[in-house]
């Protein structure tokens, strides 16, 4: 006896090749293997062990499966799992739009796999609505409405980095209006964000400073000695990147 989950992934397979399914998701029931489209021709399913999504190869050579690094990235502080960095986002965004339009997959269904964990699931639910607003013009409620119709699909929300409870859950639409509302305020423009500069002030030895808005940046507390988590962040070091950023003023928030 078929169980859905193959039932699902049949459908899929016999389907390649034919126009693109754009159904909504709504009646679909989230199940490990059970594949349920995103958009065009893009699909997305979880699997529990690299034996199964090798046996599902292996058995489905229409489909293109494809998995990515990327929502395992986020490196977290405490509890904390997500969401990723704007680098992250253009990277993953990027490297989707690439396989869609890769002239070698015109008439095959991708399939987008991630694990059953439920936090790698919610990261690349996360990501997946990115590259449908950045890509495809989707509106932050479309892209989670693709979603949100698969019932049972084990999404959470994300948290505060220590290791008590939560006290304010950041749902994915809430980081997805941050990024449509960064854009529109010209804050963020996806096709000139200056990826290695970011990269050079985001978590090196001498300092950590992300810049969030033109006139605002943050960074982790300085320190004059090392500790099991980082070296010493000193406070002279911090002023060249300040100066090059233009910042004149600093407010400290934390107490020590």
């Amino acid at each position: 006896q078929r169980s859905m989950s193959e039932d699902t992934m049949e459908r899929i397979h016999e389907a390649s090749g034919r126009p693109p399914d754009t159904r909504a998701t709504s009646g679909y029931r989230y199940a490990p293997i059970s594949a349920f489209p995103v958009y065009g021709r893009l699909h997305f399913t979880a699997h529990e062990s690299e034996d199964v999504t090798e046996k599902l190869i292996a058995d489905y050579r229409k489909l293109y499966f494809f998995s990515s690094s990327i929502p395992e990235a986020y490196v977290s502080f405490c509890a904390d799992f997500g969401p990723n960095n704007i680098c992250d986002i253009l990277e993953f965004s990027a490297f989707l739009q690439n396989l869609v339009h890769h002239p070698a997959l015109n008439n095959r269904a991708l399939i987008y796999y991630t694990s059953t964990d439920e936090q790698h699931i919610t990261n690349s639910v996360f990501l997946l609505c990115c590259y449908l607003m950045l890509e495809e013009g989707f509106s932050p409620e479309d892209a989670v409405a693709t979603f949100e119709g698969v019932a049972g699909l084990p999404i959470v929300p994300f948290r505060d980095a220590t290791w008590r409870k939560s006290t304010f859950d950041l749902t994915p639409v809430a980081c997805l209006r941050g990024l449509q509302k960064a854009i529109s305020f010209m804050f963020l423009d996806p096709s000139t964000f200056d990826v290695r500069g970011y990269h050079a002030l985001h978590e090196v030895e001498a300092f950590d400073i992300t810049r969030v808005t033109p006139k605002f940046v943050a960074f982790a507390t300085p320190k004059d000695r090392a500790d099991e988590y980082t070296g010493v962040r000193a406070p002279a070091e911090h002023a060249q990147p300040f100066g090059a950023m233009g910042v004149t003023d600093v407010v400290r928030l934390s107490e020590e």
